[in-house]
């Protein structure tokens, strides 16, 4: 099954370079061990220096897919190659070095997805490297400043006590949308902050809950709290889980 994940990899790959001004492109993980698992997926980031071509010209190179979309709002196609679920995301090599030179100048960026572009960025497998930017990223990345993790830090836990507030007046007002919305912006914050305090970029959505347990450093108890505030016992109806979320909360501030 990995051989076949690499070939398609690569495949799709050596289409996508042949559009103009690539500078490279990398392969995120794919979730999932067998295709048959509902989280796998080919996730790609394909940097670029030139203008993006048009999605028609895009969509031309994937003229044996199924269901081929273009986002038109942002820079991403989505098709099936093969059966398997396929997404591209295009980004701007100016728009990241723009970023990266100036982070209190784009934390809104940051305030947004957390630190999960630059995971991608560090961790992927690259695929087509059409010179050395795509290396220079990383190592910087591997030597972000204090001054970095400090605005991180101190931006995931405004906003989680903002969330912890909202999830609070939610609970008194028996709120059950409202609350769901908090909660969630809550366990984001969260989790934002816990990652960014051990020098660590956030991972995907889809296995966070699995990997915030192995940061090396964590709060007294976090893991029962975690797991009870994510859960959906009877015994831990939302003004229970607003009391674990102010201990969580607590343990995270106590820890910067």
């Amino acid at each position: 099954m990995k051989h076949k994940v690499q070939t398609i990899s690569e495949e799709i790959a050596k289409r996508l370079a042949a559009l103009r001004g690539i500078e490279a492109i990398a392969l995120a993980e794919t979730f999932g061990e067998e295709v048959s698992d509902p989280y796998f997926l080919f996730s790609l980031d394909v940097y670029y220096r030139a203008g993006l071509p048009k999605p028609a010209e895009r969509e031309a190179l994937f003229d044996d897919s199924g269901a081929f979309e273009s986002s038109s709002v942002a820079d991403k196609d989505r098709f099936f190659l093969e059966g398997l679920p396929v997404r591209i995301e295009y980004k701007s090599v100016a728009r990241i070095d723009e970023i990266l030179g100036d982070f209190e100048g784009n934390l809104g960026v940051f305030r947004q997805t957390g630190t999960y572009m630059l995971n991608r960025i560090a961790s992927a497998e690259v695929l087509v490297k059409n010179g050395p930017w795509i290396d220079e990223v990383r190592s910087n990345l591997n030597a972000l400043p204090e001054r970095f993790w400090a605005l991180i830090t101190s931006a995931s836990e405004a906003a989680m006590e903002h969330s912890l507030s909202d999830l609070a007046a939610a609970v008194a007002r028996d709120d059950a949308y409202f609350f769901l919305v908090s909660a969630a912006g809550f366990v984001k914050s969260l989790c934002g902050a816990l990652f960014a305090v051990n020098r660590r970029f956030e991972p995907s959505g889809r296995v966070l809950a699995e990997r915030i347990l192995g940061l090396p450093r964590l709060p007294e108890g976090f893991a029962a709290r975690f797991e009870s505030f994510l859960g959906d016992d009877a015994e831990f109806p939302p003004q229970r889980k607003r009391e674990v979320a102010e201990l969580l909360a607590r343990s995270v501030l106590h820890m910067a």
